[in-house]
């Protein structure tokens, strides 16, 4: 469920603690949001899995596997423990993350006035929702605290109220 994921988590997921199999790619998030502040706080781990042979073309274990062995040659000690690198070497940044996202949205058709980067992170959780994934599922993929906060920003009866249809834009549900 990596578009649960925040920018900030792409940013500090550790590039030294990759675990890569044919199916899948994962890692630890170092200080994730949920993490801060938090004594004995459980590791956020952010995993992609492969999707199957009709998908192929944009399955994100192949894209970033390809990515990975293209960017080892510009890894430095100024890379860091970052996946997600620049071709300097130097790490992206939440904002570099945040354009990418932006940019695809808005060559998507989505009014990237109405909606940021954090909206698909809105969008996945009221597709899971509505697609019956169980509530304490979805919270837990999202790495969240509080119902509360799943409540009032991610329950997909109030982000079809508040969004101006940015879930159906994004996906079609059938």
């Amino acid at each position: 469920m990596f578009s649960l994921a925040r920018s900030s988590d792409l940013v500090k997921w550790s590039y030294k603690n990759l675990i890569i199999t044919e199916h899948s790619i994962k890692a630890p998030v170092i200080n994730a949001k949920e993490q801060r502040n938090t004594k004995n706080a459980d590791i956020s781990i952010l995993e992609l899995t492969s999707l199957d042979e009709p998908n192929a073309s944009i399955c994100p274990v192949l894209h970033l596997s390809r990515y990975l062995k293209h960017s080892e040659q510009r890894r430095t000690v100024s890379s860091g423990d970052s996946v997600f690198i620049l071709r300097d070497g130097n790490p992206v940044s939440v904002e570099y993350i945040n354009s990418i996202v932006l940019s695809i949205l808005s060559k998507s058709g989505i009014d990237i006035t109405k909606f940021k980067s954090h909206s698909t992170r809105s969008a996945m959780a009221s597709l899971l929702l509505s697609s019956n994934v169980p509530f304490h599922v979805v919270k837990k993929l999202g790495r969240w605290k509080s119902n509360d906060t799943v409540d009032n920003f991610y329950d997909n009866k109030i982000i079809g109220e508040k969004s101006g249809g940015f879930l159906n834009n994004v996906v079609q549900l059938s």
